[in-house]
């Protein structure tokens, strides 16, 4: 900035001062007061001015008129100090009283586009050990305290250590080319900001995250949830991603946007559905996925079922659990197997299983549930498909020997399996022989066009149909598997013989 400049800003600036009212507006619109003295920028004025309320305050400096000494600026070459004095028409304080309001958005602009203003230039050694490359980048100090907080505790406002900070970073060369062109994207270094890529966003993720970039680290995220059938089909390395960054990325994602993931290597897909399957076992879950979570899930000794709080008593029991409630109503009392450990129980179902996505749907299936409307049961989604029921009605009638008589009982037999049957059963245990699916009432459920607003049971039915081969259990049938080796026992012994 010019000497001329500078006394013109200082009597400007004296004004200012002197004015009671111009200092009890908490934000100055300094963009405005940068215009009127051509040379000067916002950062410079709100320097000054902060500079001369504190010399009004010590010294008293504008109490003998408006005579100033300065001193010339060493980045010019000049070194001699003048005495001037001028006496000029300038505005008075009442004429910037209504100007001095902060533009907040002009302000930073303002400053962003004017290097100057972000301290002296920082070197940063780049060293490429992979490609056998070394370059150097430059960058202000304050701006890149600002975009890499890293930095921030080795570059501290003492200029005279700054010298003594010598700043190498092992990194690809491109990599920092684009982070350094990121954090100088507001100014006129840089035409134009640079974009992110699949080829480059996990490279450029880990390294924001280790610079503590927060505004890139979130925006590499977003473009993670948007691209990432396309990032995993790059030759990139996803195991270098941490834990914190693959839970932020699968908080985005719902279970159904998952599965919709091409990833023919399963290079991230796993890791999303772990992170699901950890979501579950959250107690106060924010995800609309599951309404249900899983933290209270256990296993009953009695019944051998794998349960959770809320189906504790919707859920039946063996008959000998079963008790009656103060209303008349038959409830069923689980007991919790205290040998049941959850980790070991997922541990199970993984090596059964064989990966974590069908671990997930199986464990979702277990701790949401549905009503059957023609059974009138509860049921876990797991069970869709195993609605007891006999194809013929229970017989109540028998014929006494050598009697035309028939005598109607209060017990029956069921003519397709030979079960027995109570015409009044009050236990309502469902004992059929044959299964088929439960049919659950959609028409009692809200219904909305936007899918984050519908009904909870709705989704849930919604999820249960889509990916039901993930959720059901199948039904082992012992019977008919040993009928079947017999079979083939007998077709063995046919052709040895």
């Amino acid at each position: 900035m010019e000497d001329n400049s500078c006394l013109a800003l200082d009597l400007m600036l004296k004004d200012l001062v002197e004015s009671r009212e111009v200092t009890q507006i908490s934000d100055k619109n300094w963009d405005t007061l940068s215009r009127l003295i051509p040379g000067t920028t916002p950062r410079q004025c709100s320097r000054r001015y902060d500079e001369l309320c504190k010399q009004a305050a010590n010294e008293n400096i504008f109490s003998n008129g408006s005579s100033l000494r300065l001193q010339s600026n060493k980045m010019n070459g000049k070194t001699d100090t003048d005495e001037t004095k001028i006496s000029s028409s300038r505005p008075s304080s009442a004429k910037f009283k209504g100007l001095l309001k902060l533009d907040k958005q002009k302000s930073a602009e303002s400053d962003s586009k004017d290097p100057a203003d972000h301290g002296p230039k920082m070197t940063i050694h780049v060293c490429d050990e992979a490609k056998n490359l070394k370059q150097d980048f430059y960058c202000p100090r304050d701006l890149l305290v600002k975009e890499m907080k890293y930095f921030a505790e080795y570059l501290s406002t003492d200029a005279q250590r700054w010298e003594e900070v010598d700043i190498s970073v092992h990194c690809d060369v491109q990599i920092f080319d684009w982070l350094m062109k990121y954090v100088k994207r507001y100014t006129a270094e840089v035409d134009n900001p640079p974009k992110l890529e699949p080829n480059n966003v996990i490279s450029i993720l880990i390294s924001s995250d280790f610079l503590k970039m927060d505004s890139l680290v979130k925006e590499c995220i977003e473009y993670c949830h948007g691209n990432v059938s396309a990032i995993v089909a790059t030759p990139c390395n996803m195991n270098c991603i941490n834990d914190a960054l693959v839970s932020r990325i699968s908080d985005l994602f719902t279970h159904n946007e998952v599965e919709d993931i091409r990833d023919r290597k399963d290079k991230f897909k796993s890791k999303l559905y772990a992170k699901k399957l950890e979501k579950l076992f959250d107690p106060e879950p924010t995800s609309l996925c599951s309404p249900e979570n899983a933290a209270s899930l256990f296993r009953c000794s009695e019944c051998k079922k794998i349960l959770t709080l809320p189906l504790e008593k919707k859920i039946k029991c063996s008959v000998t659990r079963m008790t009656i409630d103060r209303l008349g109503n038959l409830t069923f009392s689980h007991i919790k197997d205290p040998t049941f450990n959850v980790s070991d129980y997922l541990l199970s179902l993984k090596a059964e299983l064989k990966s974590w996505r069908e671990v997930y749907w199986r464990i979702w299936g277990l701790v949401n549930y549905l009503t059957c409307a023609r059974c009138s049961d509860v049921f876990p989604c797991t069970e869709l498909g195993q609605c007891r029921y006999h194809p013929e009605r229970a017989n109540f009638e028998t014929k006494i020997s050598e009697s035309p008589v028939v005598t109607v009982t209060a017990s029956g037999v069921y003519p397709c399996c030979n079960k027995e049957s109570l015409r009044f059963d009050p236990t309502k245990q469902n004992n059929g022989c044959k299964l088929r699916d439960h049919i659950v009432n959609v028409k009692g459920m809200k219904q909305f066009e936007d899918e984050d607003f519908s009904d909870p049971l709705s989704r849930v039915y919604d999820d249960l149909l889509s990916h039901r081969d993930l959720i059901c259990i199948a039904i082992k049938n012992t019977f008919a598997r040993y009928i079947i080796l017999v079979y083939i026992f007998f077709l063995c012994t046919v052709k040895l013989t």
